[in-house]
């Protein structure tokens, strides 16, 4: 399987080659001190929320884990029928304000954001771009962001 761990270094080498501009930044995202935590104590009670601490968010993700290493029998039976949620996050940095670079510098934002977009999107779904577009925008896009279409020297055809 894909090895999700890999996930920002692939972003990282994707940004370095195609990003012109260098706009895109790698962000680690912080989660605050106090989580809230949304259970049913049972089939058909009513949803409580609680606050978690940093102990208590401990104790949380020791019984989760421990959960996991009993459903799967310590690593012994696969997950089928799973879904793990992986959140990788990217900044897009402008070297001037929205309105210099609109006035000034005669850039759409959008399609720095939309090339951003589609740089993240082939990565994570290891798909080149042209997969994961309509027909119908590739020339557009091929016009403002032609370094998308060319993987390993040669034009990527959808």
């Amino acid at each position: 399987g894909l090895d999700y761990t890999s996930v920002p270094a692939a972003l990282d080498a994707q940004f370095e080659k195609l990003d012109k501009h260098s706009a895109l930044r790698p962000t680690t995202i912080l989660v605050g001190p106090h989580w809230s935590k949304t259970e049913t104590r049972s089939l058909l009670s009513p949803a409580v929320t609680n606050s978690l601490g940093e102990s208590q968010q401990k104790k949380e993700k020791d019984r989760a884990m421990d959960l996991l290493d009993a459903l799967s029998r310590s690593g012994d039976l696969p997950l089928a029928s799973c879904v793990l949620h992986v959140m990788v996050a990217a900044t897009h940095c402008f070297d001037k304000t929205l309105m210099d670079s609109l006035v000034q510098q005669n850039l759409n934002p959008i399609e720095h954001m939309e090339r951003s977009s589609l740089m993240i999107s082939s990565t994570v779904h290891s798909e080149p771009v042209a997969q994961l577009i309509q027909g119908s925008q590739r020339a557009r896009l091929e016009e403002c962001s032609s370094e998308l279409f060319i993987l390993d020297g040669s034009e990527a055809h959808a």
